[in-house]
Formats: C-alpha cells, structure tokens, sequence
C-alpha cells in the first residue's frame, strides 16, 4: 500500500465542504486562475477545460497544464486528482496517470453524467473510488453506469494498493496458452461482462486441464482470483504518457479523428488497444491463441498486434453486431466508416464467431474466405436457481423487463397498454425516462442473482425483436430460468427470427405483433403459470463453451496464418 492525498477539483460548494470535512485539499477556479486550499500560491488556468483531443497537449497551453501538475505535486504528498467525470478536469486527471502514474479518482454530485460518455466511463473505471455526497445520488449514479463503482475511503490519506500483475505467460508442450481480452468483466453489472467471464473462469476446467486462460481487462475487478490483467482505459490521455507536448503520430490520430463521421475518440475503448499494446510490449508473455470479445469494439485492432508479437491465432467474438447492427443509430456516412473499420480488423481474425446463424449477415466478411463460426450465447448454469412459486399472487399482470431498451424497438406500445389496463413492469436496468403513465418499478443495474430473484415474483418477461429477426437476447434465459412466461414483442413475422428458431417449441414463450392492439388483446387473454426452470436446460453457457474449445484445440494446432474452412 502507499498513501496518496485525495485533491478535489471542483467548483461546486457542496462537494467542496465535503471535501475538506474529510481534510482533502481543493482546488477550485477563480476567473483565470486556480486555488488550492491552504496555499498563497495561485497559477495560471491555461484555459477554460482540458480536452487533449481538442488540442490541449499539441499547442500553446502544454506548459500551463504541466505546471498545475507541478503546482500540486510541490505542495501536497503523492497527490490523487479527485474530479467530475465530464468535467473540466477530467482529462487533466487522466493525463496525470498516464503521465506521472498517480491514482485518480470520481467525485459525482446531482445530475449523473452521460453513460455513453468514452472519457467519463474510462474515468470511472480506472478510478481507486468514487465519492458520493449521499446515498440517493449514488443509487441514481449505479443504476445506470455500465461498470463497477467502488466508494472512495474517507481517509485523510488514501492507501492504494500496486496492481496485482501476473508472472509472465510462457508456453509449454501440450499447454495451450488463450488470452482473452474483454472490456468488461467479473463482477460488472453490463451484460457483456457474462459470456468473458464465463469463459474465463470454465475454459480451463471445461478442456480438461490442457488449455489455460489469462483475462485481459479494462474493468475494474477488485474480488478477482486467477490470471486477471487490469489495464486501464485512460481515454485520449492513453495517447499522451509523456510529460509533455503528445507525439506528431498522436496529434495526427487526434486531427484525423475530428473530421471523420466514425471517430475512436467518441467511442468507449477507442483507444484502449494503444494501452493493451504497451501493456504487454513491456512483458515477457507468449500465448498460442488470442479471444477478443465485445461489445465495445473499438479495441478489435489488437488482434493484428497479437498476431504479429506472438504469431498467435485470433478469435474476434461479436456478441451483438457491430457496424451493420440494426439497432446501432450510424448515419449514412457513419455506417460506411464503420464497415471500413470492421472489415480492417477482420483481416487479421482467422476466425469470427457469432451468437447464431442469423447473426451471419451482420458480418463484415475481411473476404470470400472468411471463417464465420457461431459460440451461442446462454445462461450462467452456476448461478443458483430461483425458487419458482407455484402459484402467482393475485393482481395486476406484472411485467418483468431485464436489460437495456433500444431506441429501434421502443417500449412505448407496451406501456401504453399497461397503463391502460392497470399492469406493472418492473425493471432492471438503465432507468427508463418515460413511462407513459404506467406503473414502473425501476431497480437499476442488478447483480444477475439478484434479478433472477425478482423476477421469480413476476408473471411474464418481455423482450423484443426488429423485423430482421437477428436479436438474441439473454434476458430471455433469464426469463426461462426464472420460471416466467415470455412474450417477444415483433416488428415484423417472427419466422425465421434467431428467437423464433429457437424457443418456438418451448412451453410458455408467447410471439405477439408489437403493436397496441396485438398487445392488448394478449394480456387480456393471460394467465400466468409458473414453469419448471429445465426448460431452460438446452440454453446453457456450458454447452457452448465446449464448442469454444474445440475452436481453440483447433486453431492451437494449425500453422499461424491458416485457419480450417
């Protein structure tokens, strides 16, 4: 451990007070300067907010940021910036890691930041802890934030712990070295952080013993046991490690990212593969096959640098689609620079894997030979079980709703009828905004055990799917698991849909037209029933894991560069 003192930059009286009832420095503006508590000396703001990709390390103000840095670390022991994500500060916070390796951290205060912010998730995750000034404004914050949210100590002095950091990986006869590289992981509430770890923690055990797996990630995972690899995204100061004016090639990458309709700079992890590269550049790692897995994806690039530094095979996993995503909202010209970027890094994949076969035409292909092989999705069979009622409480028809809602299939038609006919939903996720007049219970992001729970006190899950019919949600899993009916709200024929394919058959899921009346008419007709949880058996991540190491054995014994048809 080694002490650090926490310095909040903020401008806010409030957190301000809180601040120093803990006995940490401030620094706050006035006009053109800064103040730090305590310290006669004032200095220069070099100008109203930092924003490296904007210019801030490539022209006249690098002196004037370099000099803050100075100005803290002159006068306060191994500082730790503590500053707003989004804020003025936040790049400066970030660029102070990646320049001088102190700890950072968040301080949040009314209105939650943007999710989808790149800079204020790269923040929050690579944060020691984050400050909330009450409880309210931190249940507001988590219930919406995609990654794991620590609490900052309330000590004068904040111990913080080196990184953990496995020895190096060295390959070894009849051991196949994988490395799996997930934005999220372990214990973050994202669904994309389940099928990484799953794979994580079963790839071993599921091969026998003759594969092994270290996890590279972005997310912070303080419980974790095993090979994790925290590399944090620092966003655009990832760029800019040194103690000065960025390098041209970063300036140029800035420059260039500005006028283009898909930009890195916009996107979480867009320039996170820049940090994994220098990461293990400075180790002494070797391993034979190489798994990147998103959503995000900006960091799929790293595959053509795995192939080259280890000359390993490389898997690019897309669990949802990427730049022909039928729910991703691209321009015209967004899109096409998006294909461009997915069809680069597919060049260097010897294998692409989807969640299913319908998924195949959301596939840039790199060429007239790609492998484009499918690793299904499923349910975390580890997860302890619910137990199912057997008989529903009396009631209104209560809703239950896990996940993320989309702008291409809005719940609007759906709350429309509830609240007409007095229904509840209740749900998991990013909070909705509008309700419509509905009854809406809205819980946050959950921990998976703690949404199976309340699920099973509801009558019937719901998702949706477009008239392209290529979502395979996991919340559906959920639903079985939880004993609940199903209704998938469709666009258009669900026939041929990736869900339709595959749960028809399966008792209690219920295909309606989203639209009022269809929706109307159905729950008017419904009775709820509890069902047993082995309907949800066939759907099991177990089962498609095996299939990934089979993938492995394989892609492990073939010549780099070659991959089987």
């Amino acid at each position: 451990m080694t002490l650090h003192t926490p310095v909040v930059i903020t401008d806010d009286t409030a957190v301000a007070a809180a601040a120093r009832s803990r006995h940490w420095p401030v620094v706050h503006r006035d006009g053109h300067s800064l103040h730090l508590s305590g310290v006669a000396q004032t200095i220069p703001l070099p100008e109203p907010s930092m924003r490296i990709e904007m210019g801030s390390l490539s022209g006249p103000h690098v002196a004037g940021w370099k000099l803050v840095l100075d100005w803290l670390e002159k006068y306060l022991h191994r500082p730790m910036m503590v500053v707003e994500p989004n804020g003025w500060a936040q790049d400066l916070a970030l660029w102070s890691t990646a320049s001088r390796g102190w700890p950072l951290a968040a301080w949040v205060h009314g209105q939650h930041p943007v999710v989808a912010a790149a800079g204020a998730v790269a923040l929050v995750s690579a944060a020691e802890g984050t400050l909330f000034l009450d409880a309210d404004v931190r249940q507001r914050f988590t219930a919406s934030w995609p990654s794991t949210v620590r609490d900052l100590s309330e000590a004068a002095l904040v111990d913080v712990a080196a990184p953990a950091t496995p020895t190096p990986s060295v390959r070894r006869h009849g051991i196949i070295r994988v490395l799996l590289v997930a934005y999220y992981a372990g214990d973050n509430p994202t669904v994309g952080a389940q099928r990484p770890s799953y794979w994580f923690d079963m790839l071993e055990e599921l091969s026998g013993g003759d594969i092994t797996v270290d996890l590279a990630t972005a997310a912070p995972w303080p419980e974790a046991t095993g090979r994790v690899h925290h590399v944090p995204d620092l966003g655009p100061a990832t760029l800019a490690p040194g103690g000065g004016a960025i390098d041209s090639w970063a300036t140029a990458a800035f420059t260039h990212a500005s006028g283009e309709a898909y930009a890195p700079t916009r996107h979480v992890g867009g320039y996170w593969h820049v940090a994994l590269e220098r990461y293990f550049a400075a180790r002494d790692d070797h391993y034979d096959v190489v798994i990147i897995t998103g959503n995000p994806f900006e960091y799929f690039g790293f595959a053509a640098w795995a192939q080259d530094h280890w000359y390993a095979r490389t898997v690019l996993d897309y669990r949802d689609p990427f730049a022909l995503n039928p729910r991703r909202s691209f321009t015209e010209k967004s899109q096409a620079r998006a294909i461009d970027w997915e069809k680069g890094w597919n060049m260097a994949a010897d294998v692409v894997t989807i969640v299913h076969e319908m998924n195949r035409g959301t596939v840039v292909p790199s060429g007239p030979d790609a492998r484009i092989d499918v690793v299904r999705n499923g349910w975390d069979e580890r997860t302890p079980l619910p137990e199912v009622l057997e008989e529903r409480e009396p009631g209104p028809i209560r809703v239950g709703h896990a996940g993320q809602f989309f702008t291409m299939t809005p719940p609007t038609p759906l709350l429309e009828v509830l609240a007409a006919q007095g229904g509840e939903l209740h749900h998991m996720g990013r909070p909705l905004e509008e309700t419509h007049g509905a009854n809406v219970s809205q819980y946050g992001r959950l921990p998976r055990p703690a949404v199976l729970e309340r699920l099973a006190t509801l009558d019937l899950g719901v998702a949706w799917i477009t008239s392209g019919g290529a979502e395979m949600p996991t919340k559906v899993f959920d639903y079985l698991v939880a004993g609940l009916d199903v209704a998938i709200l469709c666009q258009g024929d669900p026939t041929g849909s990736a869900l339709h394919d595959l749960l028809s058959e399966v008792d209690g899921v219920h295909f309606i037209e989203d639209d009022e009346g269809a929706i109307s008419q159905f729950l008017a007709g419904f009775a709820p029933s509890p069902h047993s949880p082995d309907r949800a058996e066939p759907f099991s991540r177990r089962a498609s894991t095996l299939a990934l190491v089979s993938l492995v054995r394989e892609l492990s014994s073939a010549p780099p560069g070659t991959s089987s048809p």
